[in-house]
């Protein structure tokens, strides 16, 4: 019982702490709520030339095939040096691919909307805004957008080091590509991973 709480208690503080940042943001510049629109998306699309469409779907999918690479490389690493990153028994994605699947493809591929407008889409941008670095707005919504998923039960610190380096990833890929990208990108990564699991 106290291990559940612990669990549940860690989830809600990420996101009463996540939620009180990004709200204040995003009431400082209702912009960001736009964002969130799919009337903006339409309009967004319908005003890119096809060489635009493109080049952002060209980019959201080679960073989603990095990613999943540099990520299963990293996953491999920490696991021949028996460094733990889940306990697949408290990890509550393992259970769902066991009994759902598809409704964690699903999961996955809606989380990564949310994820991607508050730490590529806000984040960078506010930080970019306020120190005028790229670099240190990438680095800095990666290391948050780890921290953060360290709430998840079940995982353990080098969860957020196995993806850290595509949390980099797809803030390039946010700064070259946009949102739309980056969520695109996130969302071949994800997908890619429950298919495997699915597979296996």
């Amino acid at each position: 019982m106290v291990f559940f709480l612990w669990n549940i208690l860690r989830v809600l503080v990420a996101g009463i702490l996540l939620g009180i940042v990004v709200g204040r943001l995003a009431a400082e510049n209702p912009w960001h709520f736009h964002r969130l629109s799919p009337k903006y998306w339409r309009r967004v699309w319908r005003h890119l030339t096809q060489k635009e469409r493109y080049r952002i779907v060209t980019i959201g999918l080679w960073t989603g095939v990095f990613a999943l690479v540099l990520a299963l490389c990293v996953n491999w690493i920490l696991i021949e040096a028996n460094v733990p990153v889940v306990n697949p028994e408290e990890y509550p994605f393992v259970g769902l691919e066991e009994r759902y699947p598809w409704v964690l493809l699903l999961i996955v591929n809606i989380l990564p909307i949310f994820e991607e407008w508050i730490f590529r889409g806000i984040l960078i941008d506010e930080f970019i805004t306020w120190k005028r670095s790229r670099l240190g707005a990438v680095l800095f919504s990666s290391l948050l957008f780890s921290i953060f998923h360290l709430s998840n039960p079940g995982t353990y610190p080098a969860f957020a080091l196995a993806i850290f380096p595509t949390s980099l990833l797809l803030g390039v890929c946010y700064l070259r590509a946009g949102l739309g990208g980056a969520v695109l990108a996130h969302n071949l990564y994800n997908s890619c991973l429950v298919l495997f699991g699915m597979l296996s």
